[in-house]
C-alpha cells in the first residue's frame, strides 16, 4: 500500500477543486465516470489525454508489488458515452504474488483492461501507461476487439506532455484472433453469454457469481469457459473472468482477474482479506484449477479453492 505522502504527491497534479472528485473515484472502484471526467477536464483545463496522464500516479497507488517494489499505474479509456464525446476512465495497477512464479503477476495494462471489461465496456479507445508497454502487454492488448483503433499514451517526462502511438505501430506483424479465424476479440459481446449449467440446484450466491462470470468469459480457442468469484471478510463479492489470447501465453486466469478487480474496486485503503474463493469452469484441454490454487495459496493462505465443473 502506498504511503500518505505518495498519495498527496499524486493528488498534487490536480487543482484543489478537483481533489474531491479524484478521492471519490478512489473510493468508487478506481472508475472515473464520463460525467466526472468532463468535470475534471473543465476544472483543470485539460484534454482527455492529459487527464489520463495526470491520473497515472493515482492509479499506481493501488499497486501490490512485494517482489519488485515497483508501482505501475495504467488508465484505460472506454467507449464514448451515448450523446457525448466523453468516456469513462478505468484505473489499473500491477499485482504480484509472493513466492510464486513471476508469470502469475498481473500487469497494470491488464488490470485497467479487466476493470473496463468487468464494468461492461465493449472496447477501449486508448490506454495510458507510465512507460512503454512490454511485449507481453502489447500482445494482451492486441486481443481487445478495438485494437485496430487503440492508441497508447506515454508521458514524455516534460510536465503533462505525452505521445500518442497506435498499438499497431508498437506491435508490427502481430499475430492475433483473425489469424486463427476469430473475427471478434476480447470485450466483444458476441463472444460472451455462454449457456453453461451447474449440476443440481445451486443457490449459493458466490457460486452463482462465479457461474455468471464463466458465462461472460472469453475463451474462443479452447472453449474452456471459466469464471471466479471471491468474497472478503466484510462480505463483499468480486467476479473474475477468464481472458484467452491467440498467442496463449498472455491469457489471464479468472482468479487473477477477480483479485485485480477487487484490488481496483475496493475503497482505497481498505483491507484485502479473503474469506472464500470459487472457480467454475467447463471441461477443456486447458484447465484453470491448478493455477488458481497456486495463486490463491500465495494471496490468501488458508482459504481453500471451491471448485465446480459446468456443462455446455
Amino acid at each position: 500500500m502506498a504511503s500518505s505522502s505518495s498519495w498527496d504527491e499524486a493528488l498534487s497534479a490536480f487543482p484543489d477543486a478537483a481533489h474531491d472528485l479524484i478521492e471519490g473515484a478512489m473510493h468508487a472502484g478506481g472508475v472515473v465516470g464520463a460525467a466526472e471526467v468532463e468535470k475534471l477536464a473543465e476544472i483543470g483545463g485539460a484534454d482527455m489525454g492529459t487527464l489520463m496522464i495526470q491520473l497515472l500516479p493515482v492509479a499506481a497507488q493501488f499497486a501490490i508489488a512485494p517482489i519488485s517494489n515497483f508501482q505501475v499505474g495504467a488508465v484505460a479509456q472506454g467507449m464514448p458515452t451515448t450523446g457525448t464525446e466523453w468516456a469513462s476512465l478505468y484505473l489499473g495497477a500491477n499485482v504480484e504474488f509472493t513466492g510464486e512464479a513471476l508469470t502469475f503477476g498481473v500487469h497494470a495494462e491488464q488490470s485497467a483492461t479487466t476493470s473496463a471489461w468487468l464494468n461492461s465496456e465493449v472496447g477501449l479507445q486508448s490506454l495510458a501507461i507510465s512507460a512503454a508497454p512490454c511485449g507481453y502487454c502489447r500482445q494482451f492488448l492486441h486481443e481487445v476487439v478495438t485494437e485496430q483503433d487503440l492508441d497508447v499514451l506515454l508521458p514524455t517526462g516534460l510536465g503533462d506532455d505525452y505521445t500518442v502511438t497506435a498499438l499497431s505501430a508498437l506491435l508490427p506483424d502481430a499475430f492475433g484472433p483473425r489469424d486463427v479465424g476469430v473475427t471478434g476479440g476480447l470485450m466483444d459481446p458476441e463472444y460472451q453469454n455462454h449457456d453453461l449449467l451447474l449440476p443440481g440446484d445451486c443457490t449459493d450466491p458466490l457460486v452463482l457469481v462465479a457461474l455468471n462470470s464463466a458465462k461472460q468469459s472469453y475463451a474462443p480457442y479452447t472453449r474452456g469457459f471459466a469464471g471466479c468469484a471471491i468474497e472478503t471478510n466484510d462480505g463483499f463479492r468480486y467476479p473474475g473472468r477468464y481472458a484467452e489470447n491467440a498467442a496463449f501465453n498472455p491469457s489471464m486466469s479468472p482468479l487473477q482477474s477477480a483479485i485485480t478487480f477487487m484490488n481496483m474496486s475496493r475503497s482505497y485503503g481498505s483491507a484485502l482479506e479473503l474469506a472464500r474463493a470459487v472457480l467454475v469452469e467447463s471441461p477443456s484441454k486447458s484447465g484453470q484449477r491448478a493455477a488458481s490454487t497456486t495463486v490463491l495459496a500465495s494471496f490468501a493462505p488458508g482459504v481453500t479453492l471451491e471448485y465446480h465443473e459446468v456443462t455446455l
